[in-house]
Parts: C-alpha cells; sequence; structure tokens
C-alpha cells in the first residue's frame, strides 16, 4: 500500500545514497591535489549512484509486463546535490524509463572507463561495473548487449571448481561489508530468539525447487539444528533458517550486490535469447555442475531458459534477485497466482511523496 511504511523507508533510503553519492562527485570534481584518485572516487560514486537507480527502477518503474517497452514509468532523477534550499529542492515530477536508463548506462560506463578489475571487494570495480551494466542490459531485454558486457568480466579463478556456500561465497565481484559496529538485520529476522524474531522463512516451494542432490537445498533451507564452522568460529544453525544469514551475535553477515555466477547465468539466458545455444549450454552446465546436478537436458532456447531461470532461483535465494528476474520475465502471476492484480507488479510511490508534491510525482496506476 502506498502508505507502507517500508516501502517509505526503502525509497527514502536509496535516494539517501543518491544524494551522499551526489554530494561526493561534486566535491570530489573540486580537488586539485593530484595524490587524490578523482577519477576512481568519481567512478565509484558513479557506480553506487547506478545501482539506486537500478533499484529505483525495479520496484517502482518500468510496466507491468516488465521492462524496457514504450511508455515505461521512471522516477525522480537527480543528479546534482541539493546544497541550498530553493531551486534545487523543488520537487520534480517522475522521469520516464528511458531518461532513468540512460543515467545508468552513463554512471556505469564512467566507472567501467576509470576503475580497475577485481572481485571480492568492498567497494565497486570495473569487474562488477560490468555485471551490472549485464545485469541492466538483461532486464531491460537488451540480449546482445547484456551477452556482450557479460562477457567482459574477468573469470574468478577457480568458480567452476568450487561447491557453492552461503553469503562468504567466494564469486562475489562486490558485497556489502558489515562489522559489530556497523550492523544488518538480515540474521535478525530470520533467527528465533534469543537473537532475532524469526519474521523470515524459506519459502513453501523453495525447497521443493532444488532438484535432487542439489548442494545448494541445504543452503537455502535449513531443516534441522546444524553446527558449521566459518573462519574458525562454531555458529549453530536453526531449523526453517538459511545458512546465507545466521550470524545474529555480531550480525555482520555479508550482502552480496552481485556475483560471479549471475555473470555465467547472463551470458547463459542472453546467448540462449539470441541463438546460441552451445554456449548458453556451456555456461549453464557450469552452474549446474557446481550444485552438484548432471548437464542440462534442454535442447531448445526455451527449454535452456526456463533450466537458467530455475538456476538462478536457487543459486540466488535470498539475494534480492527473485523478484526483478519474475518482473522483467513477466512472471508474476504464474510464479505467485495470489498476486492476481497485475498494476502491483510495481511498488506504489510512497504517498508522502505524492502528497508533498501535490501529485506531481504522480502514483503508479491502480494504487
Amino acid at each position: 500500500m502506498p502508505d507502507n511504511i517500508q516501502v517509505g523507508n526503502t525509497w527514502n533510503a536509496i535516494y539517501q545514497a543518491i544524494s551522499r553519492a551526489n554530494y561526493l562527485i561534486q566535491q570530489s570534481e573540486k580537488i586539485s591535489d593530484p595524490a587524490f584518485p578523482q577519477a576512481a572516487t568519481i567512478a565509484q560514486a558513479r557506480g553506487i549512484r547506478a545501482l539506486a537507480y537500478m533499484d529505483l527502477l525495479a520496484l517502482w518503474g518500468g510496466s507491468t509486463q516488465g521492462y524496457g517497452f514504450t511508455g515505461g514509468r521512471g522516477v525522480p532523477l537527480r543528479l546534482a546535490p541539493t546544497t541550498a534550499i530553493g531551486p534545487e529542492t523543488a520537487a520534480i515530477a517522475r522521469a520516464s524509463e528511458a531518461e532513468v536508463a540512460a543515467a545508468i548506462r552513463a554512471d556505469l560506463d564512467f566507472a567501467i572507463a576509470n576503475l580497475q578489475p577485481g572481485a571480492g571487494s568492498n567497494r565497486i570495480t570495473k569487474s562488477s561495473a560490468l555485471a551490472l551494466r549485464a545485469r541492466f542490459e538483461l532486464r531491460e531485454r537488451k540480449f546482445a548487449e547484456a551477452l556482450s558486457f557479460a562477457k567482459q568480466v574477468p573469470a574468478v579463478a577457480g568458480f567452476a571448481t568450487s561447491a557453492p556456500t552461503g553469503t562468504t561465497t567466494p564469486d562475489a565481484l562486490w558485497q556489502l561489508f558489515f562489522s559489530n559496529t556497523d550492523q544488518n538485520s538480515y540474521a535478525f529476522f530470520w533467527y528465533p530468539a534469543p537473537g532475532g524474531r524469526n519474521e523470515f522463512d524459506p519459502g513453501t516451494t523453495i525447497a521443493a525447487a532444488h532438484p535432487a542432490g542439489d548442494l545448494r537445498r541445504a543452503i537455502n533451507v535449513v531443516t534441522a539444528t546444524t553446527s558449521i564452522t566459518v573462519a574458525g568460529a562454531p555458529f549453530t544453525l536453526s531449523p526453517g533458517t538459511t545458512q546465507k544469514y545466521y550470524r545474529t551475535s555480531t550480525r555482520d553477515d555479508r550482502f552480496n550486490i552481485i556475483r560471479y555466477a549471475e555473470v555465467v547465468l547472463t551470458i547463459a539466458e542472453a546467448a540462449a535469447q539470441t541463438g546460441a545455444l552451445a554456449e548458453a549450454t556451456t555456461n549453464l552446465n557450469m552452474i549446474r555442475t557446481r550444485a552438484g546436478l548432471a548437464p542440462t537436458t534442454a535442447t531448445t532456447a526455451a527449454a535452456l531458459i526456463t533450466d537458467i531461470l530455475l538456476q538462478r532461483r536457487l543459486e540466488f535465494a535470498y539475494e534480492g534477485i527473485y523478484w526483478m528476474d519474475l518482473r522483467r520475465t513477466n512472471r508474476i502471476q504464474t510464479a505467485l497466482p495470489t498476486y492476481a492484480e497485475t498494476f502491483r507488479n510495481l511498488f506504489p510511490i510512497p504517498l508522502r511523496e505524492v502528497q508533498l508534491t501535490n501529485n506531481l510525482i504522480e502514483q503508479n496506476p491502480g494504487y
């Protein structure tokens, strides 16, 4: 609903990140000290801003059938800081999806041009910027472009033979790091007391979605009290939880922003969509083999894409990917039959934004 507090909080948090990125860009442009890595700093800020607008567009923008369609809705587009009350703080209307998409591409292209490759970082790198650009083009149904950007991401050493894990994933290209003094609430919402309040559980269909022998099932769905050791520290996992978020005492579980596994599956899907079925099969089987599964039996583009979308659901469970996949492939009502009203495929613009701007920021239809 438009007055849902979490809808408003999420919108505000993303725009706060955009505001901080805008300030950092502006102030970095003023620094002339040759020791200051100006281009790289601006590139990181623009990469963060691109990710923020990708998330805004993914939740509040596009069309009911997905993204990249004519007339797709965007969000208010602010690319400069607000330094004084007046014109800079005046309300602005929503840009179109195409306008927001152009800003995202420009920011990611700048990041790609001015950052160095790298993986496993808590900062955006050229590798993660390329991967994000591939994600965005796949979401916008630009399959040839998605394939091109994904194939530019350097392979993560040992990826094909490494076993799947939780958020200590060795294939992470970019992660959010947390600490005992900069905590998150992931484990708090997953785990029961003491240490949490167990508001999240694995979905009713996620366990059954794993094929027999899938190594990711034990990661995604903990069915019995389990003891694990991570980096020498013991942890006890509770039934009905996940191995991805479990650090209830320190609340410093990392969050994967983007992983190399997504790059591989983007190559697979974009290749299948553009007729390169052998390439699609090779990359799909890389993911299946890591998960302990036999090679795919799919031989057509449609069958390959069906398998690829399943692998994405299982590989990135609880990592914020599934809803966007359902939206971009127009499968929300198929996957979630009780979600019958298609206008709800787009989140409602927070009521406060609509009211304070006297409807200059238009509500999404249906709300």
